[in-house]
């Protein structure tokens, strides 16, 4: 585990591995079938001169220890992670309101001395929270009032991201330990884990039902059905593209970030691969990214350096022709926005983790 806070997050393994990357300069358009198919079009791009990011400083403060990690929308609220070094402090979930106010902040000292890592939240068919605590090897579950309840893995394995899925379950991408696998929980917490031959890092739910994932270690994106059958797909991925965040389109296809391309992804859920460059600052390295409102996918990107400082901060949208627009105005150049959801007031919401801010994006 490395114990600086912005590297050891969901999206902080970008920070890690991306040091040095460039784009190939390779832009494809999204071919017109496909689009012509969705009957979808993104609606009109959001001008720089209307897009308003504005920064919210309303998280635990704790010199430099303190990141967030992720970031979800539920119950008219934005749920935020905030890791911190063990030695300094308890990991918190911290409540927000739309206007960038902590409500309430619900510590969480771990089933160990040595604390936690909570890398991902999402809300679950039950109304609770579900979190991967990839350093206690477990899933956490927070009722809205701030009770936390522990499921540790059945073998020694690592969670590193997690979405509500078929079946109402849980499913979540757990790196290797006793073995790289897709898991299944339900809400009375019974586990199923599914071998997978590739390392998973990002999980989404497909359009076909399928659990979908990123493997950047392989240079690949995985496919699991909810029966366990895993297909991997390379063909189409430009060479240590090291694709990380995937999440589901409105045109039906699943989106996901090439972190050393510098490229955005699409991929069909028969498998066929797009990848867009054009539009991205060529030095930026793409994390997470997400649907928005409008149509269109949102993804944070940064640029990293030396001993992974940050020098350069963007929020970026593309198309679903993939037409790509860049917005770095109201950003803190050292942020380092990570994750990225669409909130309650139909705004863009993302994590900074080096500053350990939230951001919102207004459309």
């Amino acid at each position: 585990m490395i114990q600086r806070i912005i590297v050891a997050l969901r999206i902080g393994g970008v920070a890690f591995l991306a040091a040095g990357c460039s784009a190939s300069g390779v832009s494809t358009p999204l071919p017109n079938s496909a689009a012509t198919a969705s009957g979808l079009t993104s609606l009109a791009v959001p001008g720089k001169d209307r897009v308003r990011i504005r920064e919210f400083s309303d998280l635990p403060q704790y010199s430099d220890y303190y990141g967030p990690s992720a970031i979800t929308s539920a119950n008219g609220s934005l749920w935020v992670t905030d890791d911190i070094d063990q030695d300094f402090g308890e990991n918190v979930v911290v409540q927000l309101t739309t206007s960038g106010k902590m409500t309430n902040a619900f510590y969480y000292s771990g089933p160990i001395s040595e604390g936690a890592s909570f890398r991902d939240i999402v809300q679950g068919s039950d109304g609770n929270f579900w979190i991967a605590d990839s350093y206690n090897a477990q899933i956490v579950k927070m009722t809205p009032q701030g009770s936390f309840t522990n499921f540790p893995l059945p073998s020694y394995s690592f969670p590193d991201s997690i979405v509500s899925g078929p079946g109402k379950a849980l499913w979540f991408a757990v790196q290797p330990g006793a073995g790289a696998a897709i898991g299944r929980l339900t809400v009375k917490g019974r586990f199923t884990l599914y071998p997978v031959t590739v390392t998973p890092q990002d999980i989404a739910v497909g359009s076909d039902g399928a659990l979908w994932f990123t493997a950047p270690y392989n240079n690949a994106i995985g496919r699991v059905t909810t029966d366990g059958k895993f297909t991997e797909y390379t063909k189409g991925i430009s060479t240590g593209a090291d694709p990380y965040s995937i999440a589901p389109g409105p045109d039906g296809a699943l989106w996901f970030t090439e972190a050393l391309g510098g490229r955005i992804a699409r991929i069909t859920t028969h498998g066929k691969v797009t990848e867009y460059s054009k539009g991205i600052t060529p030095t930026e390295e793409p994390a997470d990214l997400t649907a928005g409102p409008d149509g269109a996918m949102w993804f944070t990107e940064f640029e990293s350096y030396g001993s992974y400082q940050i020098r350069a901060s963007k929020i970026g949208r593309i198309a679903t022709n993939g037409k790509v627009h860049e917005y770095s105005r109201g950003i803190n150049p050292k942020a380092e926005p990570t994750t990225i959801t669409p909130g309650p007031d139909g705004n863009m919401w993302f994590v900074e983790s080096s500053a350990d801010e939230t951001g919102r994006l207004s459309l």
